[in-house]
């Protein structure tokens, strides 16, 4: 959980080549200010802590928990540094002043003002003990670079939070584009859909219905009579094959109902036009977004009209299933088959794979001659 002091922002990778950099030319510095080799030890193995802490609870995020375990553990450190007993303490002030602006912008301003006071506070008595009344000097210019730096730190919080604002703005566009093409796309298939059910619909059912008059009105021992039976028969086929596209451009309207209702609608009529039997199991309470409804449904649409066409079926069962993490449609029958390891390419397959590849589901078919066809897709819920 983050804790309530903490503004969670990207770490800029500038701020490492600053940390970085300062503990090793302060550490320099502030060495040079110590008489024996153990007192110079210390302090290095004090410095190499400061970037530690830095590298492994700050750089990684842990501090966002409890900030003050790293602001805490970095002021504690910094104590031992100058109590070592250096005399560059300006140097040691340096350090104060990155851990500063590691505060301002990481935290709240409130937070961030506090721990700042305190290092500022810190660094100032080390001076003043050092020094003496000569500390006022130091510490009036230390008070000018601590204000500057909480500032820095805060413009560049905000920074980083404006620049995450616009990437979050940029990915909602990019989502409303990519909406927007759909949209297009299913306008212009319901536009398709509604000219080929006016129009072309309209007059190959004209063609039939001719055809039957010319029928009935031959007797069978005419030799026009068989031609125009095919004729007729063919006209028919037609009609029903457009049927199944228009429907196929335009599916039921998924926005009115749930998926589970729009495939019991669709299979019930699916069976009444091709006379074969239908089994639907659905699970309870199957909820998935829009275009995963869009594409679970059209591949339901191409399954079933390849078993209309090919498998001389006389049963078909559905199975929608509802998972953890995924959701699972299954279209299995009991027709002729066929083999799915020399067959594995065609342009029904490849449109339910790119359907389903589009909301990041995957296709499997399984069939062998004379046991029926399996499809199944399987599509993340996330």
């Amino acid at each position: 959980m983050l804790h309530k002091a903490v503004v969670q922002v990207r770490i800029p990778a500038l701020l490492d080549a600053t940390t970085y950099l300062s503990l090793v030319v302060m550490s320099l510095l502030a060495i040079r200010g110590l008489d024996t080799v153990r007192s110079q030890l210390t302090l290095l193995g004090l410095c190499a802590l400061v970037g530690l802490l830095y590298r492994f609870v700050f750089r990684t995020g842990r501090y966002e928990k409890n900030p003050g375990i790293y602001f805490g553990s970095q002021f504690i450190v910094l104590i031992l540094m100058l109590l070592v007993g250096s005399t560059s303490i300006d140097a040691l002030n340096f350090l104060f002043l990155i851990v500063s602006l590691h505060a301002a912008l990481v935290l709240t301003r409130g937070a961030a003002a506090a721990w700042i006071a305190v290092y500022y506070l810190t660094v100032s008595a080390a001076v003043f003990i050092s020094s003496g009344s000569n500390g006022y000097y130091a510490a009036a210019f230390y008070s000018v670079a601590y204000v500057v730096i909480g500032f820095f730190g805060y413009i560049l919080q905000q920074t980083q939070l404006t620049g995450e604002h616009n990437r979050e703005l940029l990915d909602e566009l990019q989502a409303t584009q990519q909406k927007l093409r759909d949209l297009a796309v299913v306008e212009e298939r319901n536009r398709l859909a509604r000219d080929l059910h006016d129009s072309v619909k309209q007059q190959v059912f004209a063609i039939s219905m001719q055809l039957s008059a010319a029928r009935m009105a031959l007797s069978e021992t005419e030799k026009a009579y068989q031609p125009v039976l095919e004729a007729e028969r063919l006209a028919q086929q037609a009609g029903t094959e457009l049927t199944t596209l228009i429907h196929e451009l335009r599916p039921p309207g998924l926005e009115r109902k749930s998926l589970a209702d729009a495939i019991r609608e669709h299979m019930d009529e699916w069976s009444r036009q091709n006379k074969i039997a239908s089994q639907i199991n659905i699970d309870a309470g199957v909820t998935v977004n829009v275009q995963i409804e869009q594409a679970l449904f059209r591949v339901l649409q191409e399954a079933l009209a390849n078993v209309a066409r090919h498998s001389e079926a006389g049963t078909t069962t559905v199975t929608l299933k509802s998972e953890v993490e995924h959701v699972i449609l299954i279209v299995e029958d009991d027709g002729a088959g066929f083999n799915a390891k020399r067959i594995t390419r065609g342009v029904g397959m490849d449109s339910m794979r790119e359907r389903l590849a589009a909301v990041n589901g995957t296709l499997e078919i399984a069939s062998e001659k004379n046991k029926g066809t399996r499809v199944t897709a399987v599509v993340r819920r996330s």
